[in-house]
């Protein structure tokens, strides 16, 4: 029974006085009356004895904290408690200062503060920039040499899912008047099946699923059986990046036979820079998207995991994948804007969304990815902070 109303309260007391005090027999007679679900008889007990205690069955207001809590000595403690623990949640605030937790935001509003969400971003390591940099000028040069180069690309990756993959940054918040850009290490493991996919404005191939261990092995049977077939007819570039599996000597054998000199790879005709996910469909754009369309289904087994990732895949148009790598060289132009180092976390946008008009709810970013690189381990990630819309009601 949801909570009653005035009536049914009121008709609950007279049933269990006229049933010789029997809550379960008033309660039936209070289902019969109402035509709803009999309650339990303790609450009848309980509706009964707050009006032998107070003479009523109306609800008692709620005392909590007036209006008037927040003053100018309280808004001056409450800036002056972030300022030493910018990370403070807006609860645990409320309680030190004993205002209400909606005192506490209004303050805050006031004095435009805003909260800032965490980013995660891929760690770059020593050199890192001068190489992005390098490949970036090259490539957009070569692009411009090449006039159909960007539609004849196959961009490939391997992520793992796990069936609670979820990465939770709603509760990590920084407060403060500017972006902070505070950054955080953070180690990440997150176990799982690990999907192989390739898009390009062609659209996706894949998903395969890799069973245990990627191996030179395993990873060029995937290519010749599964990749191949699909693209044998076209005059096309391959682009992966440096993990070992993909850098064994028989994968780049092969490689150079199909695709020469049009892969794209570690130590391939076009070298590709290391630890640079910002830059490759797979990373920015297509397993954030899939994660989050995944992980909405909660998979409970690793077979239910797999079919929503199949079933996902699928859902994906043409049309989508198109506008997605065609916002490759907005990236890397951005990129050599700031030498070669981090740019996603200046823009509160993706910037595939301002190439692809209209697609801005599927080409969301819900979860970046930062568990394929180059090495298959779990890096350290940092966490940028992201400017969070306050809350417009």
């Amino acid at each position: 029974m949801n909570y009653p109303s005035m009536k049914q309260r009121i008709a609950a007391v007279k049933h269990y006085y006229k049933c010789n005090e029997q809550p379960t027999m008033a309660a039936r007679r209070l289902a019969q009356e109402f035509d709803i679900n009999p309650p339990q008889g303790r609450n009848i007990r309980l509706i009964v004895e707050k009006f032998e205690a107070t003479g009523s069955v109306a609800t008692a207001k709620k005392s909590g904290c007036p209006k008037t809590a927040t003053n100018v000595a309280k808004a001056e403690e409450a800036i002056r408690r972030l300022e030493q623990s910018p990370q403070k949640s807006t609860r645990r605030l409320s309680a030190e200062l004993e205002v209400s937790q909606s005192s506490v935001i209004r303050i805050l509003h006031q004095k435009n503060w805003k909260p800032y969400i965490p980013r995660l971003l891929h760690a770059l390591h020593d050199g890192d920039d001068d190489r992005r940099l390098q490949f970036c000028e090259e490539f957009l040069a070569k692009l411009d040499e090449e006039d159909t180069m960007l539609d004849n690309i196959w961009w490939s990756d391997e992520a793992c899912f796990k069936l609670n993959g979820t990465i939770n940054r709603h509760n990590c918040v920084y407060w403060a008047v500017e972006n902070p850009r505070v950054t955080v290490e953070k180690e990440v493991n997150l176990p799982g099946v690990t999907v192989w996919a390739a898009i390009s404005p062609l659209g996706i191939i894949g998903p395969f699923f890799f069973e245990g261990s990627v191996t030179v092995e395993i990873y060029l049977d995937m290519l010749q059986t599964l990749f191949w077939p699909r693209v044998q007819a076209q005059d096309c570039y391959f682009q992966q990046d440096g993990a070992p599996p993909h850098y064994g000597r028989h994968v780049r054998q092969w490689l150079d036979e199909n695709f020469s000199g049009k892969w794209i790879g570690r130590r391939g005709p076009i070298e590709w820079p290391a630890r640079s996910p910002d830059l490759t469909p797979p990373d920015f754009f297509l397993w954030g998207l899939m994660k989050d369309l995944v992980y909405r289904e909660k998979p409970r087994t690793i077979q239910e995991l797999k079919a929503q990732i199949t079933a996902k895949f699928e859902e994906i148009d043409i049309e989508l994948c198109k506008c997605v790598c065609h916002s490759v060289p907005a990236r890397l132009q951005l990129c050599i804007d700031h030498e070669g180092g981090h740019f996603e976390n200046w823009f509160a946008q993706d910037i595939s969304h301002q190439t692809c008009p209209g697609k801005e709810a599927k080409a969301k970013q819900a979860h970046p990815t930062v568990d394929s690189h180059e090495d298959w381990k779990y890096h350290q990630v940092q966490l940028e902070a992201q400017t969070l819309e306050t809350n417009k009601a």
